[in-house]
């Protein structure tokens, strides 16, 4: 099980205050000095200062690129590659220059084939030149006339390096640049001889231990914010396969005994980024993981309509600039809850992430109600109605819940599976535009907050209300770009989202005063070639933020990428751990604990989850509020609706469940409300404690057997809350 991470909030105050006086630093580097004098001598001659501040120190070595990172406060040092090589490696050549490298690329020749190469093990040219707090490369393939810019400098949490656009060259018309990759080897580990592990970005966060061997065959590797639909046109889907949780933060950590450590985070060019893991047992005997860039993509071309086409080349280079930040870690802070706290930080220093300002003392609940679809008849749809206004203010009556976040999906005339209008107008057998006001303002007075879905960048297939000859993104193929979330669509061009988003939520701001709950927009990136030249995933993005940041309403994202952290009110569909990969030992709170404090989290629907209880507990283990999907009317109403995957929804079988759940996760999450949470541990096998900023712990004991932790008897399949830490 993993080491203790519990500390007290008095004791992560004093090590704050530690860290930032100057007297304590000086004493400490006298302290460690034997440490340092000690670490100096694993650093080669072959290496020089490069840089140096009262933390860290910085050298490089000037051939390869590659550095290693003295840690004043602990004496270790960090390597970025393999100097040599031990029998047991299992590095080829190519390998050996891969992990000896701080930079490598994959080229791609005029058959579209991709080779990769290091600086290591081919013809080229670096140019070194000082800068202030560290170095400017300037690294010529010259083999393949591809040239990039590397800075590396020091920072007050460690390093930070920058590939800037505007230094990428690719002078030959028989090469183009790929993928860049920095510093793949950065804390690399020979198998198990190192405890330790890996922090994935999937889902809520994954753990990969470090060990001789893995049951996996092949990488990880995840584009951050999944696949760009611009290149690939298609989202796959079928009803039989859960698609995997696409990455939604560019992060990733490494730890070395929970003793040192340090988080990779992107913060330009995450877009274009993907996240390699290679476990120990395949390919190489290493543990090691790292970020690739991509700067050009292959596609079929289709040639003919039988099917018949060529594989090439994205006709233009991706536009990105690219900085990472490496924050170290050491002592208490080397595991994933100090990592967790390093972003957190980050985010805050950026002005992402604000603390929460919560007077109540009861937790929210989501509570997402059908209107209604349509189902067809002869040669018309006809709507069918699940949940008219006065029955959603009917039932909201009866269950005298207090905060609950409540969605009304399928509002629109003829209903979830039609075009959303241009300005408000609802389905006229729901309600009017008075009753829906009236309620949003019954909802404010709970303290609670009403908000319409929207899904602003979908046009639903099939459906009439857009011109796919002027509004359609458009994949590098020349087709309309298709996908699926709760139907299969396709998605508008950014020019044509801006003009249908901005004149509804007006609308919605000004005639009705209720929020909009996001779907879709916060965790779909794609480029668009429609434009000339296309518009990029990076500059999509920036559009995004700079369209919502105007919105006039409060906004709720469902599962939103991190670029939309700071616009979110609310975090709809928490994932309640990770995809279950084979290599990964354990999901972990990471997300959760990014959030807690600053933004409100709610999972996904109670009333389809496969084990209810387990999920439960998950739920308050990791701070996450409770979400349901209802109807007034009988599910079995929408059995001939493209909603039919609303499988169970109906209150009359929930509203009871739902009373009783709620009560018993606020007992337990109410006296957290706006709380960071400052340390997660694994008590035994199946029992784990959170720790939040006022000194409770909650205590989740998913086991069949009742459990003892300080004097409190913990039942099985139950959780208790510790009022305060000695």
């Amino acid at each position: 099980m993993p080491n203790s991470h519990f500390r007290s909030r008095q004791q992560r105050v004093h090590a704050a205050l530690q860290r930032a006086s100057w007297i304590v630093l000086l004493m400490l580097s006298f302290a460690l000095w034997p440490h340092a004098a000690s670490a100096q001598s694993e650093i080669p001659a072959s290496y020089q200062l490069a840089a140096e501040n009262d933390l860290f120190e910085l050298h490089l070595d000037h051939a390869t690129l590659a550095f290693k990172l003295l840690d004043k406060r602990s004496g270790y040092v960090w390597h970025s590659g393999i100097d040599e090589l031990q029998e047991e490696d299992r590095l080829n050549r190519s390998w050996h220059a891969f992990a000896q490298s701080g930079l490598s690329i994959e080229y791609l020749d005029s058959k579209a084939i991709d080779r990769r190469v290091s600086i290591a093990n081919t013809e080229h040219t670096l140019e070194i030149t000082e800068i202030e707090r560290g170095v400017l490369a300037q690294a010529t393939f010259t083999a393949y006339g591809i040239s990039v810019a590397v800075r590396l400098q020091l920072d007050d949490e460690g390093v930070r390096i920058e590939v800037p656009f505007d230094s990428v060259r690719e002078d030959s018309p028989d090469f183009r640049l790929g993928r860049l990759f920095l510093y793949p080897f950065l804390g690399a580990t020979r198998g198990a001889s190192t405890p330790g592990y890996i922090l994935l970005p999937d889902g809520t966060g994954s753990l990969v231990r470090f060990a001789d061997s893995t049951k996996a065959r092949n990488m990880f590797y995840g584009r951050y914010y999944g696949a760009d639909l611009g290149i690939t046109s298609y989202q796959p889907w079928s009803w039989e396969v859960n698609n995997p949780l696409p990455i939604s933060y560019p992060v990733f950590g490494i730890s070395h005994d929970e003793q040192n450590a340090f988080v990779s985070i992107i913060e330009d060019g995450s877009s274009y980024g993907e996240l390699q893991v290679h476990p120990a047992g395949i390919i190489t005997n290493f543990n090691f993981a790292y970020n690739a860039f991509v700067y050009n993509q292959t596609y079929f071309q289709a040639t003919n309509r039988s099917g018949a086409g060529v594989t090439v080349i994205q006709r233009q280079t991706n536009p990105f600039d690219i900085v990472v930040h490496y924050r170290f870690l050491t002592g208490e802070d080397a595991d994933y809850v100090g990592m967790a706290h390093s972003y957190r930080q980050y985010l805050q220093g950026r002005d992402i992430l604000h603390a929460r300002d919560d007077d109540t003392t009861d937790i929210g609940i989501k509570l997402e109600f059908l209107g209604g679809d349509n189902e067809e008849v002869l040669a018309w749809d006809r709507f069918v109605t699940m949940t008219t206004i006065d029955q959603m203010r009917d039932i909201l009556a009866d269950l005298q819940l207090p905060n609950p976040e409540v969605i009304y999906y399928g509002w629109q005339p003829l209903g979830a599976t039609s075009m959303p209008p241009l300005s408000l107008a609802l389905e006229g057998s729901l309600g009017t535009v008075d009753q829906l006001r009236a309620l949003t303002d019954s909802i404010a007075a709970a303290g609670g907050h009403f908000s319409l879905y929207l899904e602003p960048q979908v046009a639903l297939w099939g459906r009439p209300g857009y011109s796919a000859r002027s509004e359609l993104a458009i994949s590098i193929t020349n087709v309309e770009i298709e996908g699926y979330n709760r139907y299969y669509n396709h998605f508008f061009s950014f020019d044509a989202l801006r003009e249908r988003y901005t004149a509804l939520s007006a609308d919605v701001a000004s005639n009705l005063g209720a929020g909009l709950a996001l779907d879709s927009i916060g965790s779909t990136l794609y480029s668009d070639f429609r434009e000339d030249p296309p518009r990029s995933r990076e500059s999509t993005a920036e559009a995004y933020q700079a369209l919502l940041v105007e919105t006039p309403v409060r906004l709720s994202i469902y599962r939103p990428n991190d670029y939309l952290f700071g616009l979110a009110q609310a975090y709809y569909d928490m994932p309640l751990g990770d995809n279950a990969y084979i290599y990964t030992s354990e999901s972990v709170p990471f997300l959760p604990i990014v959030l807690s404090g600053s933004i409100p989290y709610y999972g996904t629907a109670l009333n389809f989850s496969s084990n209810r209880q387990d999920d439960l507990l998950r739920h308050v283990e990791y701070g996450i509020y409770p979400s349901y999907f209802l109807t007034h009317e009988p599910t079995a109403r929408m059995l001939n609706t493209p909603s039919s995957w609303i499988y169970s929804s109906s209150y009359a079988q929930w509203g009871e469940q739902i009373r009783h759940t709620y009560a018993w996760m606020n007992a337990l999450l109410g006296p957290v409300i706006g709380q960071e949470i400052v340390a997660h541990e694994a008590l035994a096998d199946g029992v784990f404690v959170t720790t939040y900023a006022n000194g409770r712990q909650i205590v989740v004991n998913y086991t069949d057997q009742t459990y003892v932790h300080d004097a409190v008897a913990v039942e099985p399949k139950d959780a208790v809350l510790m009022e305060s830490v000695p």
